[in-house]
């Protein structure tokens, strides 16, 4: 009968030592505090207040730092080790503030993050923390959003052999059944009643940039305007005629499909001005 070498008992020994060892390293780390890790890479972050649990399991409470009343909430996680075979780290996510509660997934690579199937709803109380408008009471309907954005770095080549950064994937809906809308211009005050509408989410390819298309729409499917965010997080605005009928101040004449206001402005520029 044949003999088994000594040295063919020590491999497998020493192989399983060393994956023993890589395991134990993994659950150390991921048992390494949350508010030690905050402090060690972002020791002055003015978002966030206060950290607890670990890097498997953890929550916060974030700040949204504005002019008037800073918009404040709450944040849990729970990591999704099987992303790390993508050379990503995911995590599942709820976020509250308020009556506003969303559930998803985040995933955060080198160079690109993404949400995916966020769902849930956005609270008229936290838009008037946002936004200095008169609001109608009602919630914006989140309907498993995701989105994909890329930097340069890992963006893909257009024909012109430059980096294309921006929103790569983008889908889901936001539903708003509307109401009476004032919003403060010039000091006056223009009242505009909205319609039920559905933004739809898609990510679009224009002009050497990758864009995240929000195409807003009436219940008939009738076009009411387009919003534009591309990688630089500039926003286009284009309203169209049939939703401007719906301010009685406004007098203006064509068919209801012509846009008929454009405006281009940084993403965040008027949020929370007062």
């Amino acid at each position: 009968m044949p003999q088994v070498s000594a040295s063919s008992h020590k491999r497998p020994r020493k192989l399983w030592w060393l994956i023993g060892l890589l395991l134990f390293a993994l659950f150390a780390v991921l048992q390494m505090p949350a508010a030690w890790l905050l402090e060690k890479y972002a020791p002055e972050s003015p978002y966030v207040q206060h950290v607890s649990g670990n890097l498997w399991q953890g929550s916060a409470i974030w700040q949204m730092p504005l002019p008037s009343t800073p918009l404040t909430g709450a944040a849990e996680w729970s990591w999704q080790p099987w992303y790390l075979l993508l050379g990503k780290l995911g995590a599942d996510v709820s976020i509250n503030s308020e009556q506003t509660r969303l559930n998803g997934q985040v995933k955060v690579g080198l160079s690109s993050w993404e949400v995916n199937d966020m769902s849930g709803k956005i609270a008229p109380e936290t838009l008037a923390s946002v936004v200095d408008w008169q609001l109608p009471n009602t919630p914006i309907q989140v309907n498993n959003v995701s989105l994909k954005r890329q930097s340069d770095s890992s963006a893909a080549d257009n024909d012109s052999g430059k980096k294309l950064s921006g929103f790569s994937q983008a889908d889901g809906q936001l539903t708003w059944v509307g109401g009476e809308v004032g919003y403060p211009s010039g000091g006056k005050v223009f009242y505009i009643t909205i319609p039920a509408m559905r933004a739809e989410l898609s990510a679009e390819q224009k002009n050497n940039k990758k864009l995240l298309h929000i195409n807003l729409v009436n219940n008939q499917d009738k076009r009411l305007g387009d919003l534009y965010i591309d990688g630089d997080n500039m926003l286009d605005v284009s309203l169209t005629q049939r939703l401007l009928e719906n301010m009685p101040e406004y007098k203006g004449q064509a068919p209801q499909d012509t846009p008929v206001v454009s405006v281009r402005q940084p993403l965040m520029n008027g949020l929370g001005a007062r």
